[in-house]
């Protein structure tokens, strides 16, 4: 379909999105710092005083302290857009406590004229700042606290959206200078060394005498966050992205990221989006807060802390008590740095808005004066005596190196920088020979000292190979990410980096795995794959997988090279064969076809998984040929001919290889059909969907698998009916109409033969859809029935018109209006034809402004949220479908765990009786039209140059190659519209009470505490009551075939209600039941320990195997699958069931849901 039609389709079903008028309402909080001081909650044995305030401040964005210990501030009161006519005027600050006494005394303006600066860092003499497309240097040179100089350092970023702009500045451990850009930029940055280009979000690395830069890991949605922990590990947050801390390292690959093909995963699914990062530490904080992570959860007006440690290669991450949490709804904490004195300070944008794109940016609530800087301190622990390094002499800046305090090391490093490289060397080496290599209460002073020579670009290969040796392995790991750097420097890189990769922890190998990467060479691959034959983790897998493509224009042609000519003395094959399963790995890692020959070169014969493995990668990325070698093998005769186990899955490599590369096999493609009748329905079945995919589908054969003429098993049948949609014609025609019609056929064989005929006869199609729809007694469902006419061009209108004139049972019709609105592309005329002939009154509810007033102002005064809770959850809404709560829910739509806390009431109002007239960011959809005639319509979720996948309203990944793409637009939201049309207003009241709550009320914020969120309940059916009846509850742990299990999901607040759990009455005497089950997988082995809060009425199994009903259940798990089962005892338990993970008892780790 070409732009003319897809423009006709877009008119046809796009919906009015009139912005909502009444833009009157305020809810805007006391303004002053002493009431939003008083609403502020303190981690306990921690107090908060005002630092700074306005007028002396407005909209902080970042902050950051200099060498002398004063804080600079970079503001923007122009945010979020300037306005026509008006002068921009945004402001560097940099405040000064004089007495130490804890409060900015001193405020100088040091840069005006600005537009929307959102980062500054003090450094080389004067202040970096982020300024829209620019990093500018400015210095103040006559000491009156204002800027003569303003010089640009690089220029070229993007500046498609103002909250996604060049951000997030930052010194890191190394010397070198880190700054953060979102998903809207694209940047290309001019260089001495050449054009630097980061599309979409990432952290970039910059040595600013050198000029060098670097993407140092690309995606995010919006980071706003970027720290290091004291062995230079690095995380970041996102504040548009619901994963809390994500561990980074070189090369790694996050959501969001243009072009990825795999991503890596944050720490914390399901946590709200956090903005700004710090990793504390110091003389001045508690044991138990060294190196916590800091972050700010805005939307919920929540200075969080996150509790790191060590898991395999990367990191665990567990939320603790909260800094701050306020009551206040224009506290916005939005950075967050440890100051000279070892305070936490937090720089409090304050405003009663923050939504970017989703509220007018004109909107009257929006704050441009105010701005807070909080200061938290330790109750009774002695504050960090101040000092002003940019004074002191070079011995004394080494010594700083020694300090406890991270602030005090980072700004020692920064001014040692800067002072003449021949002054400071000679001090270096006589500093580090005062410090023993063996002790290792000292060891840090040495790392520090060998980052002190990366700061000064100088290389110390002695001092890093004893540090490549130090039996720290955080060190040795730090040690591995110099030696990166300085690899052009070193007498031999490849050796240190294999050692690394050999190294006996995880975390070392993996920064051998990305050193690697820095020598590109098929030896430097070899080595990598090493690592697959030590223990992997997610990290170290997506690690070597990066470096196989790094590396793939070496190593691909060396090992094709040495395949051709059979040298089997050439080290990467000899590797290859040697070790195939690595090999493997890399070649399903990279995209490249020339990969094909070189798998089955390598197919072993003593391990039957790997050869399958490599066989199907060759099946998916061979040329016509190799595939046609392929399918000759699996025919009678063949080699493979009498494995199924291998026939099936080489079989889908064929149809992937079509779909996405629109190759098959040379020969002849019609012996497909001595495959119809295999003995395994399986490869029968997918015989047939092949002889469509080839289009070689022998008319007459099919027909007679199709029609039952022919034996096959039921899944063979319904691809054989799908079949037919390749071969039109008078006689398919006549077949599939008979199919559709004969009531012993079963409703997959039926359903099928009407998705076939609507492929070539469309009309005639609808006339079959339109005479089952109207069929009272049928027992296919509308829903099922439309399907093959909603996801197809003309097919809705083709419906419409065969329905004319005929009678739709009601009950019929309302599933029917209700699943075309639910498509995303509903046309006017079905849904007319719909109500017409169900006789249904009335389309979708239009509401008038005047009404969302109203419901606004009832849902501030007098809406119940817990009864909202219940509505949200009710089955034939359907709310968790797309949406999750934390980690429960699905993912077509936003989040929600802080929405009350970000958004205004009249904004959730909104949503739910206008869904596409706001849309949050990333969730509009597209609408693609395949060059079959098919419309799609999804999320994107991830696009790459070959391929794009969209999420659809079912949650369901849907893959599409982008050559058969014939044209796609954006569409709106996947909400339908009329969604809530059936709710009695009270019931719309409390369900927008009850969102408006979320991750604002206590009751309603998912907090610190890990609950088992995502459970199963067995559905009652007289199989599985019987099943019961006959043995005992035990079997309900045991597992059989006849149970099916449906997915319940907790509240917010943790806890399953037993009232919406299907009620089993085992016997006439014996009391009801119901049953919950949760999967739980082990990402680290270890003692788990879980709280049942209230034991009360419930029976336990773990793992199958009945334990004591006890308040705490402790077992010790292996990395794998586990079981949790309960049976609810429903006579003597009335509340909800909740289940704890007690996780500072527990010494393994579950994994997240992003990694199940």
């Amino acid at each position: 379909m070409h732009r003319p039609l897809l423009s006709l389709l877009l008119l046809l079903i796009a919906l009015p999105t009139l912005a909502l008028a009444q833009r009157d309402l305020k809810v805007i909080p006391d303004v002053e710092p002493d009431a939003e001081l008083a609403s502020f909650t303190v981690a306990e044995g921690f107090e908060v005083n005002l630092f700074a305030s306005d007028p002396m401040i407005a909209s902080p964005i970042q902050i950051n302290f200099d060498a002398q210990g004063r804080l600079w501030v970079a503001s923007s009161e122009v945010y979020p857009q300037i306005e026509p006519g008006q002068v921009a005027d945004d402001k560097i600050i940099c405040l000064e406590d004089t007495d130490h006494d804890g409060v900015a005394d001193k405020s100088d303006v040091f840069a005006r004229g600005l537009l929307i600066p959102t980062g500054v860092l003090p450094g080389d003499g004067g202040v970096y700042v982020a300024n829209s497309t620019e990093l500018l240097h400015m210095k103040d040179l006559d000491g009156d606290g204002r800027a003569d100089t303003k010089r640009v350092v690089l220029s070229g970023f993007g500046t498609e959206d103002t909250h996604h702009i060049l951000h997030t500045l930052r010194w890191g451990y190394d010397g070198m200078m880190y700054f953060n850009q979102s998903i809207y930029i694209h940047s290309h940055i001019e260089t001495p060394h050449g054009v630097r280009r980061l599309n979409a979000g990432g952290i970039w690395q910059f040595r600013p005498e050198t000029m060098e830069l670097d993407v140092y890991c690309r995606g995010f949605v919006n980071p706003w966050g970027h720290h290091f922990n004291d062995w230079g590990a690095d995380f970041a947050t996102d504040g548009a992205y619901g994963e809390g801390i994500n561990y980074i390292f070189p090369g790694s690959v996050f959501v969001t990221a243009a072009d990825a093909r795999r991503l890596v995963q944050g720490l914390n699914p399901g946590s709200p989006k956090h903005c700004g990062l710090e990793l504390v530490g110091g003389s001045h904080l508690p044991e138990d807060w060294q190196t916590s992570a800091i972050t700010n959860d805005f939307r919920a007006h929540r200075v969080c802390r996150f509790v790191l440690e060590e898991d395999g290669s990367g990191f665990a991450s567990r939320q603790a008590e909260d800094v701050i949490k306020a009551s206040h709804g224009a506290f916005r904490p939005v950075d967050v740095k440890m100051g000279p004195d070892g305070a936490i300070y937090i720089a409090d944008w304050y405003n009663p808005i923050i939504q970017h794109g989703e509220v007018d940016f004109r909107d009257p609530r929006r704050d441009h004066v105010h701005g807070r800087i909080w200061r938290v301190t330790k109750k009774g622990s002695p504050l960090v005596k101040p000092v002003n390094l940019e004074k002191a002499s070079v011995a004394q800046l080494l010594d700083s190196l020694k300090s406890p305090d991270k602030w005090v090391r980072t700004q020692a490093k920064q001014q040692l920088k800067q002072r003449a490289r021949d002054e400071v060397v000679p001090q270096l080496i006589k500093w580090m020979d005062t410090i023993p290599a063996d002790d290792s209460a000292t060891a840090h002073h040495r790392l520090e000292g060998l980052w002190t020579y990366q700061a000064l670009d100088v290389a110390n290969e002695p001092l890093l190979l004893e540090l490549l040796a130090s039996p720290n392995h955080n060190i040795r790991a730090a040690a591995v990410r110099v030696a990166a750097q300085w690899h052009d420097e070193l007498a031999d890189p490849l050796a240190l980096f294999t050692a690394a990769v050999r190294d006996e922890h995880p975390r070392v190998r993996l920064e051998g795995v990305r050193a690697l990467a820095t020598i590109p060479s098929a030896d430097a691959m070899v080595v990598g794959l090493e690592a697959t034959r030590k223990p992997m983790d997610r990290f170290l897998d997506f690690a070597v997988w990066q470096l196989a493509n790094d590396l793939a224009p070496e190593w691909v042609p060396a090992l094709q090279k040495a395949i051709a000519e059979n040298d089997t003395t050439e080290r990467i094959l000899v590797d290859a064969k040697e070790h195939p399963a690595s090999w493997a790995f890399a070649m399903a890692a990279i995209p490249d076809s020339a990969v094909a020959e070189a798998a089955i070169a390598i197919v072993p014969t003593d391990d039957p998984a790997v050869a399958q493995q490599l066989v199907e990668l060759a099946a998916q990325r061979g040329d016509a040929n190799l595939l046609g070698k392929l399918f000759a093998s699996i025919l009678p005769g063949g080699n493979r001919a009498d494995d199924a186990g291998q026939i099936g899955p080489i079989l889908k490599s064929f149809l992937v290889a079509m779909e996405t590369r629109k190759t098959k096999p040379s020969g002849d493609l019609s012996e497909i059909e001595q495959l119809y009748a295999a003995s395994s329905p399986e490869v029968s079945a997918l015989a047939f969907d092949t002889a469509i995919s080839w289009n070689v589908a022998s008319h007459d054969l099919v027909r007679s698998y199709a029609s039952g003429e022919k034996e096959l098993p039921p899944a063979a049948r319904v691809a054989a009916v799908r079949a037919l949609s390749k071969i039109p014609g008078q006689a398919s025609a006549q077949l599939l109409v008979e199919l559709i019609g004969r009531d012993d056929a079963s409703q997959a064989v039926r359903l099928a033969a009407l998705e076939s005929l609507a492929a070539f006869a469309l009309p005639k199609a609808a006339q079959q859809a339109a005479a089952l729809m109207v069929d009272e007694n049928s027992d296919l469902a509308p829903t099922a029935i439309m399907a093959p006419f909603v996801s197809r061009k003309q097919g809705q209108v083709r419906l419409a018109d065969a329905l004319k004139g005929k009678k739709l049972p009601r009950d019929r019709a309302q599933l029917a209006l209700r699943s075309v609105r639910g498509s995303a592309q509903a046309a006017p005329e079905l849904v007319a034809a719909i109500q017409a002939s169900g006789g249904l009154t009335g389309g979708v509810r239009k509401w008038s402004d005047e009404e969302l007033a109203d419901i606004t102002a009832m849902t501030m005064d007098s809406g119940d949220p817990h009864a909202g809770e219940a509505i949200f959850r009710k089955a034939e809404l359907n709310c968790y479908k797309c949406h999750a709560i934390g980690e429960a829910g699905g993912k077509v739509g936003p989040n929600l765990i802080s929405l009350g806390a970000s958004a205004q009431p009249d904004y959730i109002v909104e949503s739910l009786l206008r869904p596409s007239a706001k849309v949050k960011e990333n969730y509009h959809s597209l609408i693609i039209l395949t060059d079959e005639g098919k419309v799609v319509t999804g999320i994107p979720i991830r696009e790459s140059q070959d391929l794009l996948v969209l999420r659809d309203g079912d949650g369901n990944e849907i893959e599409i190659a982008k050559e058969t793409i014939d044209d796609r637009a954006e569409g709106r939201s996947l909400m339908p519209d009329g969604s809530i049309d059936e709710l009695t207003t009270q019931e719309i009241v409390d369900l927008s009470t009850f969102l408006s709550k979320l991750g604002k009320a206590e009751e309603f914020s998912i907090g610190n505490q890990r609950y088992l969120r995502i459970w199963k309940t067995l559905t009652y059916n007289q199989e599985s009551l019987r099943a019961i009846n006959r043995t005992s509850n035990n079997t309900v742990a045991a597992g059989n075939p006849a149970f099916v299990w449906e997915p319940i999901f907790s509240l917010v607040d943790g806890g399953v209600p037993v009232g919406e759990l299907p009620v089993f009455h085992p016997h006439r005497n014996q009391p009801q039941f119901a049953y919950l089950q949760a999967d739980i997988e082990v990402a680290t082995g270890g003692k788990f320990e879980f709280a049942l809060e209230g034991p009360e009425g419930l029976s336990v199994w773990l793992d199958g195997k009945p334990v004591p009903t006890k308040k705490t259940l402790e077992v010790d798990w292996q990395p794998g699958s586990h079981q949790l089962t309960l049976a609810v005892n429903l006579e003597t338990r009335k509340k909800p069931v909740k289940v704890r993970l007690v996780e500072e008892n527990s010494t393994g780790r579950l994994k997240t849901s992003t990694e199940k």
